[in-house]
């Protein structure tokens, strides 16, 4: 999930509880509270993937599944991600613990 499509939920969601009168935002700016609370999230959710991320592994998928064989010079333009990125951002799907 992209970080830009969680921060706009809970946006959405203090905008909606300070519409009813549930909460008080005090803070001038809504964005940054919205702001604080994504990094909370990001802090326990660390294998959310960029929306480049997802693209990479799906491109990675279809090449694949297409019988493409990459070298290292075609990987990046194909995947769209370089080997290193692309080893990042897998590593976010491992479980950390069972």
């Amino acid at each position: 999930m992209n970080e830009s499509v969680v921060k706009e939920a809970l946006l959405k969601a203090l905008r909606e509880l300070e519409n009813s009168g549930e909460i008080v935002v005090v803070h001038p700016s809504v964005n940054a509270v919205a702001g604080k609370l994504n990094l909370a999230v990001q802090e326990v959710s660390p294998n959310m993937l960029t929306a480049q991320e997802l693209g990479g592994f799906i491109s990675a998928l279809n090449a694949n599944n297409l019988g493409f064989g990459l070298d290292d010079r075609d990987f990046q333009t194909i995947i769209g991600l370089t080997k290193e990125e692309l080893k990042a951002a897998t590593d976010k799907l491992k479980a950390r613990s069972w």
